[in-house]
């Protein structure tokens, strides 16, 4: 097997000098290489493709799968693929690659490499406060490095409670650190986040707005016409729902675009969770865009469109505002939200006990979006947020129909280009294809049993008939 490995990658390596720009033969190495769990070798080929062309859609699709691998979950693997085209996030995949078994505290670390291998097998063991001392000493050897402070606010956002005694630490750390060093936006992200946590809101916009004049100075798109113009604070667009419906690879695919430029985060649930923080804060996530036009920006949040009186916030403060709702077969994104609850611990029902609880309950209802109380403490809204009829009806209330862009995820995924311009057209920008259209945050199950799949797709047939009249377009799901 390994003769026969080495005579496919010779063979390919030979077209590479005939076609050295091919990045399809630098995929086609790369899944070599994974296949036969060879991971260091996965990476250089991956490191060589990106060499070529350095933007996120020519690395390898073997990438993604690599993330998971090593053990990158949900939004990190999102995240992650946003900060591939820095050195040392690269490094952080060989330091993965071979674990280091003498450290054993933070006291024992040498190298920023330990502590985050350290920080790593803490939070896989969920011994939150080591993993955060892990990681700050990860940032402490090296500040530029992205990983770290993506990894150390994922840490923070899981376990912050009122009780949370860590956060002034943290945050005195961050200040002593970052006076004079060299750190990536992200880092003042991540302290925005923090000083949110502690309701200093002025000093949050402050550190979000330095992220974002970090990230327009080191964005290739931008110009020295842009840098001077004059500009506005705005939105251009929501991708408003659904959740477990593709909205991750949407917004990615939208970062890609060079009229696009990305907020500090996809998703900043500004409507649903944090409205009474100010329209300051929410602008300052945003670069402002030239008054003359030319570039667009935008978030995704995507369960804007099933949270409470959402849509008439969004049009109190942009009434002209471009709205996105990407919705998926509700038999599928039922079971694929019920299967990342299971996988963060959020759920310890079987699949079957916790979809018919909840056809049980939402069959009787008139009005699926007015469910009681007592719906809440039972249930995780599975089926609920797959009910997209009525939270468009109520949208469409507020705005005008032509205001809104309504997509099938199954149409993104494999019509990815038409659909793509589709968007484009939508918000009136230049079309844009990409070589490679990778899945972001997906994640993989068993097949559910038929007679369970039956159950779900008669409770949603009455209601996804009342979408398609509604719309007047055919979703075709069974």
């Amino acid at each position: 097997m390994e003769s026969h490995l080495k005579k496919l990658v010779t063979h390919y390596r030979k077209s590479l000098q005939i076609k050295p720009d091919n990045l399809a033969i630098y995929d086609k190495i790369a899944e070599l290489y994974y296949e036969q769990r060879e991971l260091d070798k996965t990476l250089e080929v991956c490191q060589e493709a990106l060499q070529i062309q350095p933007d996120l859609a020519s690395v390898p699709k073997v990438l993604n799968k690599m993330l998971q691998t090593l053990g990158f979950e949900g939004e990190e693997v999102t995240a992650f693929q946003n900060l591939l085209q820095s050195k040392l996030d690269y490094e952080s995949f060989q330091m993965l690659l071979s674990r280091s078994e003498t450290v054993k505290t933070p006291a024992d670390v040498k190298t920023w490499k330990d502590a985050i291998v350290l920080g790593y097998d803490f939070k896989e063991k969920k011994q939150w406060d080591e993993a955060i001392a892990a990681y700050m000493k990860a940032i402490e050897i090296e500040p530029s490095l992205s990983l770290s402070y993506l990894t150390l606010n994922c840490i923070i956002n899981y376990c912050f409670t009122p009780e949370f005694n860590q956060l002034e630490r943290i945050i005195t750390f961050y200040h002593q650190l970052i006076q004079g060093c060299l750190t990536p936006p992200y880092a003042y992200v991540v302290l925005g986040d923090m000083l949110t946590k502690q309701g200093k809101i002025s000093e949050a916009i402050i550190a979000y707005k330095f992220a974002i004049n970090q990230t327009i100075h080191l964005n290739k798109k931008i110009t020295k016409k842009y840098i001077n113009s004059p500009k506005n604070d705005d939105v251009s667009f929501l991708i408003i729902g659904m959740g477990k419906a593709g909205t991750s690879s949407l917004y990615y695919y939208l970062c890609q675009h060079p009229q696009f430029l990305p907020a500090t985060d996809k998703e900043l649930h500004f409507f649903n969770k944090n409205f009474d923080l100010g329209l300051d804060w929410y602008l300052a996530h945003f670069p402002p865009l030239p008054a003359e036009g030319g570039f667009l920006t935008g978030e995704a949040t995507p369960w804007y469109l099933g949270s409470y009186e959402v849509e008439k916030k969004v049009f109190q403060l942009f009434p002209q505002i471009k709205l996105i709702a990407i919705l998926r077969n509700p038999v599928d994104r039922a079971i694929s939200q019920y299967y990342m609850s299971l996988k963060f611990m959020k759920e310890h029902r079987s699949l079957e006990v916790a979809m018919t609880s909840e056809v049980e309950i939402l069959k009787d209802i008139a009005d699926p979006t007015q469910v009681i109380e007592k719906y809440w403490q039972t249930e995780k809204g599975y089926l609920w947020f797959g009910l997209y009829v009525y939270f468009l009806e109520k949208w469409m209330t507020v705005f005008p129909r032509e205001q809104f862009l309504i997509l099938r995820s199954e149409d993104l995924y494999n019509q990815t280009d038409k659909t793509m311009k589709q968007i484009y057209n939508f918000l009136e920008i230049t079309d844009y294809s990409l070589s490679e259209y990778p899945k972001v945050n997906s994640g993989s199950y068993s097949k559910t049993n038929n007679e369970l799949r039956k159950k779900l797709s008669d409770f949603f047939k009455p209601h996804n008939q009342k979408l398609e009249d509604f719309l007047g377009m055919k979703f075709n799901w069974e």
